[in-house]
């Protein structure tokens, strides 16, 4: 991404796979291929899920980056609904480009084994279908205050368990016609 290193071969982290490593900005060209093949190596090795990751020290680029080994734009897919990571695939060349910490934060999020899955169709619908829903709730929360909306918060919770559920809500659905 910073077009002055250069690509050199490396593991992108000790028990990680091969990949290209730029020694300027530290960035990761990663081949789906043999990825794929150490993906296969962690089954069950890394079930434990998501870890927890401080801070933000992987950095994203925010513009069209073209592929290191073609020169073809690379597509970017977001990571999660945030879109604070996005993650950038060339399939001409079969390769993904990670900025300088973005392995890490996949790790953290147990995306690590599932970069494949991150450029597909259903799962960056979800992540719009997120997206709307995260932005409902804020706006939701600039209407009523954050004192009314962790109080409708805490009743939705409590709601959940209630085997009187659509008999309570009926209730409050006529008091809110009178």
């Amino acid at each position: 991404s910073c077009n002055t290193g250069t690509l050199m071969p490396t593991r992108i982290d000790e028990n990680g796979p091969a990949c290209y490593q730029c020694n300027h900005c530290n960035g990761a060209l990663l081949s789906l291929a043999p990825y794929l093949d150490w993906v296969k190596t962690q089954r069950g090795a890394n079930e434990s899920g998501a870890q927890s990751f401080e801070g933000d020290d992987a950095k994203d680029t925010k513009r069209a980056l073209p592929c290191p080994k073609c020169s073809r734009i690379m597509l970017r897919y977001n990571v999660l609904s945030d879109k604070a990571h996005g993650l950038d695939f060339c399939f001409h060349c079969e390769e993904v480009w990670l900025d300088a910490g973005e392995w890490q934060y996949l790790k953290a999020q147990g995306l690590d084994t599932r970069i494949t899955s991150i450029s597909t169709d259903p799962y960056q619908r979800r992540l719009r279908e997120q997206a709307l829903r995260d932005s409902a709730l804020q706006r939701f929360r600039g209407v009523v205050g954050d004192e009314g909306f962790n109080e409708v918060q805490r009743f939705a919770s409590w709601l959940k368990n209630q085997p009187a559920r659509d008999a309570i809500l009926r209730h409050l659905s006529n008091e809110a016609r009178d």
